[in-house]
């Protein structure tokens, strides 16, 4: 049997023609997940602080394995950034205009996915051959 994965989506197509085991499918999905997590990391735009910690990788279950932010709840604004403004908002029982800048996009986890993703294929092009001993 020859296995050839050319891209992504046509991996994810072949797996449900292979005759595959799902904790097979899943070490794959997790590998690869593994491997996409590390370039969002390296791409997160902060040495420090909530937004690397909270990048986690979700393991794979029914077919799908996530990378997401966790509890880094800000990490949209620095994706995809923010516009100025301002609100009223009560501070000590005093109402008081609170105001911000515009912050621009820092698309860390689209680079991250980007330059991951062949890699990501060979991962689980590799742990599908070994499962299927090819």
């Amino acid at each position: 049997m020859h296995l050839e994965m050319q891209g992504l989506e046509a991996l994810l197509q072949n797996l449900t023609n292979l005759p595959l085991e799902e904790a097979d499918e899943n070490r794959a999905l997790n590998a690869a997940a593994k491997v996409v997590k590390e370039a969002i990391i390296e791409e997160a735009p902060v040495d420090d602080g909530t937004l690397k910690k909270n990048i986690k990788a979700q393991r794979a279950k029914d077919g799908e394995a996530k990378v997401h932010t966790g509890g880094a709840y800000h990490s949209h604004l620095v994706e995809f950034g923010r516009s100025a403004g301002s609100k009223y908002a009560l501070k000590n029982g005093v109402r008081q205009k609170v105001t911000w800048g515009s912050t621009a996009p820092n698309p860390f986890f689209a680079r991250g996915l980007e330059r991951s993703k062949d890699r990501a294929v060979d991962v689980m092009s590799d742990e599908i051959r070994k499962a299927l001993n090819l």
